[in-house]
């Protein structure tokens, strides 16, 4: 993790207070490992193997009613799913469905994006970095968060593979990010929505997303679509084998969900199973 990405680190258990590194092993101006600590909760988030992890403390087991993250019913499936992310780290690789996919998916994607040399930009659910190191070719800098720890391991480990610098890894909960408000060029998240457990969780995330970037800013998203096929032959709302949730927007349902904290300028439901949708924040168009 970079050093100079602790400026804009803030506590993510609703105090919203910058964060102090004590780091016990540096390279060069990277921190490998250490300990950021909130002045104002007292909460301490460890450093490991140069990933940042910032989750709330209701994912952790720690002071759980005093937590942004939601009731006790979306927290113990977020638990759940953490582990289930964790356990099956292994096997999102070798899907082939999903390689196939990405070859229409990602073109497409930085299309509605169109990411600038000097971005500083947000993926909000990285997952093991399917698309973070082409992400990271775009931009200026790059900062990638998920809730699976040993996802963003292997993230780093295909990151340092390929020699990719400019992109700092953090363990974090999309529900409430440890970023200052109104910090990122542009943001953009890839099959994550769907698979948050209730409502509110699901609302929560666009409210954040909307928070951190900068007046003006772009956010691009893409969720499952509640389609014809859909319909027909599968469930509006479920559990994937493993224990993924998952929820399928009609195409109203995702706008208005979006329209809440952000201008929708276009939708697209060419990617068969998802809706990718592209959004603005109120402000100067960046």
């Amino acid at each position: 993790m970079h050093r100079d990405i602790i400026g804009f680190l803030r506590c993510p258990n609703g105090c919203g207070e910058p964060l102090e590194l004590s780091a016990e092993e540096w390279v060069v101006t990277r921190v490998v490992s250490g300990l950021l600590t909130c002045n104002s909760c007292g909460r301490a988030f460890p450093i490991t193997d140069g990933i940042a992890c910032l989750l709330p403390s209701a994912l952790t087991n720690a002071q759980a009613s005093n937590d942004v993250a939601g009731d006790s019913i979306e927290i113990e499936k977020k638990r759940s799913e953490m582990a289930a992310r964790d356990e099956q780290v292994g096997a999102y690789d070798k899907m082939k469905n999903l390689a196939l996919f990405g070859k229409v998916e990602i073109p497409v994607t930085l299309a509605q994006l169109k990411p600038q040399p000097s971005d500083l930009l947000l993926e909000a659910g990285c997952g093991t970095g399917r698309m973070t190191a082409i992400f990271s070719q775009k931009v200026a800098r790059l900062v990638s968060v998920d809730f699976s720890l040993e996802s963003l391991r292997v993230c780093r480990r295909k990151l340092e593979a390929a020699g990719i610098e400019n992109v700092d890894l953090i363990q974090a909960d999309v529900c409430a990010l440890p970023f200052e408000t109104e910090r990122f060029d542009r943001v953009v998240s890839c099959q994550v929505l769907e698979h948050l457990p209730t409502p509110e969780s699901r609302a929560r995330m666009i409210a954040e997303l909307a928070r951190v970037v900068k007046s003006g800013g772009r956010v691009v998203l893409s969720a499952y679509q509640h389609s014809l096929l859909t319909r027909l032959f599968g469930q509006k709302e479920g559990m994937h084998d493993g224990g993924i949730p998952y929820f399928r927007f009609s195409r109203r349902e995702l706008s208005e969900l979006l329209g809440q904290n952000l201008r929708v300028r276009g939708m697209t439901g060419a990617l068969v199973y998802h809706y990718l949708a592209r959004c603005e924040k109120e402000g100067e168009i960046r």
